[in-house]
């Protein structure tokens, strides 16, 4: 969900419904309109809600010591992405699981503070193989949602 302001400075909400090239398609009020990027660019602040399919596991946030499906996950992706062994199923998340927590949020322009919160979710399942809707192509079938999560940022 965009928030973009028309000619006259209302403000509309828009949901972003596809990106293809250099033009986004948006759903304002029941409408599909297509805009460029530039346009879009030009009447948003920068403001966004997104909805994320959560995983079934997953908890708002997942410190240090923690123990769980969602640890088991993380420590999966996270042992994938650095091509290093896989923890034990059923191991908390330790300063090394976070070592390579703090890596990978570093190296994807996330805040590197060793939590594995909701956008740090959100990047390691998109870099992973899943069936999540994308805004460009064609959007695989999915199964029905464990939870949907919220988040806001700019």
């Amino acid at each position: 969900m965009l928030a973009l302001r028309d000619a006259a400075g209302v403000e509309q909400l828009a949901l972003l419904t596809r990106v293809r090239g250099e033009t986004a398609t948006v759903d304002i009020g029941g409408q599909a309109q297509q805009l460029p990027l530039a346009q879009v660019a030009q009447r948003s602040d920068g403001g966004f809600t997104t909805f994320w399919r959560a995983p079934r596991s997953w908890r708002d946030e997942v410190p240090v010591g923690a123990r769980g499906a969602d640890v088991d996950w993380l420590g999966q992706r996270l042992a994938q992405l650095h091509g290093v062994p896989a923890p034990q199923p059923n191991q908390p998340l330790d300063a090394e699981m976070q070592k390579l927590l703090r890596d990978f949020q570093h190296s994807q322009n996330l805040k590197a503070d060793g939590l594995a919160g909701p956008k740090t979710f959100m990047r390691l399942m998109q870099l992973g193989d899943n069936s999540e809707p994308r805004l460009s192509g064609a959007a695989p079938a999915v199964a029905a949602p464990a939870a949907t999560a919220m988040v806001a940022g700019k």
